[in-house]
């Protein structure tokens, strides 16, 4: 984010970019019928993609369009060790 065209102060748009920045990712899959949710292992962005779309079609061909399919960030604990695999 450019802060020549942002409303935003530098130290914010700094701290926007630091939110952004992640170990790992995880997909979340939540079944709003049951509210039943599910995780699914620790990926780099283009792996949990690829794993959130396969199970879009999966679910999709189930005829369980209703289930919804999150790719989301994940943030180890401070301390943890950095080391996600």
């Amino acid at each position: 984010m450019d802060a020549r065209v942002s409303r935003l102060s530098a130290p914010m748009i700094d701290r926007l970019i630091e939110l952004d920045v992640c170990d790992r990712y995880i997909v979340l899959v939540v079944d709003p019928q049951t509210f039943e949710a599910d995780t699914h292992a620790r990926f780099d962005g283009v792996d949990a993609t690829d794993t959130a779309d396969r199970l879009r079609r999966d679910f999709d061909e189930d005829g369980l369009g209703d289930v919804q399919i999150a790719v989301c960030r994940l943030h180890q604990p401070a301390g943890a060790d950095r080391q996600v695999a």
